[in-house]
């Protein structure tokens, strides 16, 4: 999980300045280099100039959620070390990924679910993205545990509260 988050920082810092425009032309034999551009708060292009681009979005519990157009050849990783990766409250061992497929006319919407901390058990047809899809990142069970802990905190204190206004006007 460390060499994950240090590899997501690394790329991040590499890739993406946090400035409304900002443009940044890495090593062009990396296979990140790529002038990149963020369009507005939340739509962001990561391509050589004339390459092939996708179009994904990345929702939940990442640094930077958005819009991404990014290179066909930018994988699951690396798109989510560009979207900044996890929020502290964000768990990369629970990231789906909703795809949309045409199936006889019809389209059809598939979950696939990706743990990224176990990148090592992982196929690179597992990472591969495509055009449309929308990248997930989950809740991790202690910050749901926590925030409902908060919710049952507040709610004791509220009962607290109400039955000692209701003892005090009984005297």
């Amino acid at each position: 999980m460390k060499r994950l988050s240090l590899i997501f920082a690394t790329i991040t810092v590499l890739t993406l300045m946090p400035s409304l425009k900002a443009e940044a032309q890495l090593n062009q034999s990396s296979m990140l280099s790529a002038t990149s551009t963020q369009l507005s708060s939340s739509n962001f292009y990561f391509a050589k100039p004339n390459e092939l681009t996708i179009i994904v979005n990345v929702v939940g519990h990442v640094q930077r959620p958005g819009r991404y157009e990014i290179s066909s050849s930018i994988d699951l990783i690396n798109l989510m070390a560009l979207a900044g990766g996890a929020t502290p409250d964000g768990a990369l061992n629970d990231v789906k990924i909703t795809r949309m497929n045409a199936v006889d006319e019809r389209i059809r919407m598939r979950e696939l679910h990706v743990n990224l901390e176990e990148v090592a058990s992982l196929l690179p047809a597992e990472l591969r993205l495509y055009p449309g899809d929308i990248i997930q990142v989950g809740k991790s069970g202690w910050a749901s545990f926590r925030d409902s802990f908060s919710v049952v905190v507040s709610a004791a204190i509220i009962t607290t509260a109400v039955s000692q206004i209701i003892i005090a006007t009984k005297r």
